[in-house]
């Protein structure tokens, strides 16, 4: 445990040292505070799709961005090769990244919330209210779904990274694992109502397959694998 508490120290600093990681952290903060201002609808099931939409997209934004070059600044700057040499345990190297990230992520969801409901009652015309959060519903995509889907997208951009060398194409990997999720929907497997309707249901089950799907990638980390990645 104090070897992955060391490597979480190292992974904030690291984020709060790089100019661009904060960049894109204020943006995605700024921009799902504000747009959803522009949406025009409130207190409906769609206003609730919607708005909590945004504060996924903070999530989805600031994780699939950090988590994969958490791992690519280690390789530009071949700290990862000696972290691999050291004796510091796989979970503590891949888990410290996959927390950092995820957690990273959720505080931008919570803070464009946090602007969302601000600007919603300067400048939306309808007074202060909680929106969304006034609802079960909306709770559970704010506080549950998001946490979820920080998870998953951490893991699986880490993942993504210590095995693609090039950050675009590990951006878009990262992306593409999150329309996978879509998928059940748009062949029809699920129906968005039926989900809606058991959300906090579907929240549990998807936190639950973002956990394991962790494990599974812990498992799956191999230094001596890792190695032959770095030198290609």
């Amino acid at each position: 445990m104090i070897d992955l508490t060391t490597m979480m120290w190292k992974e904030v600093a690291e984020f709060f040292g790089n100019r661009r990681f904060l960049t894109i952290f204020t943006i995605s903060i700024g921009l799902m505070g504000v747009l959803p201002l522009t949406t025009g609808v409130q207190g409906s099931p769609v206003a609730i799709i919607l708005r909590g939409m945004f504060v996924l997209l903070a999530t989805l934004m600031v994780v699939a961005n950090t988590a994969p070059d958490l791992v690519l600044h280690e390789r530009v700057g071949h700290t990862l090769d000696y972290l691999l040499t050291t004796r510091l345990p796989d979970y503590a190297i891949f888990g410290a990244k996959v927390f950092v990230s995820a957690a990273v992520g959720y505080i931008a969801a919570m803070l464009s919330l946090a602007v969302q409901l601000v600007a919603t009652g300067l400048f939306g015309g309808t007074g202060w209210h909680w929106l969304f959060l006034s609802l079960p519903l909306g709770r559970v995509v704010a506080f549950g779904l998001t946490a979820d889907l920080g998870l998953y997208v951490a893991v699986v951009g880490t993942f993504v990274a210590l095995r693609v060398g090039e950050q675009r194409a590990a951006y878009m990997v990262t992306v593409v694992s999150v329309g996978v999720l879509l998928v059940p929907f748009l062949v029809g497997w699920l129906h968005v109502a039926l989900t809606m309707s058991w959300m906090t249901q579907a929240t549990i089950a998807f936190g639950v397959f973002s956990i394991a799907l962790g494990l599974l990638g812990l498992r799956l980390f191999r230094r001596e694998m890792l190695v032959l990645y770095l030198q290609e």
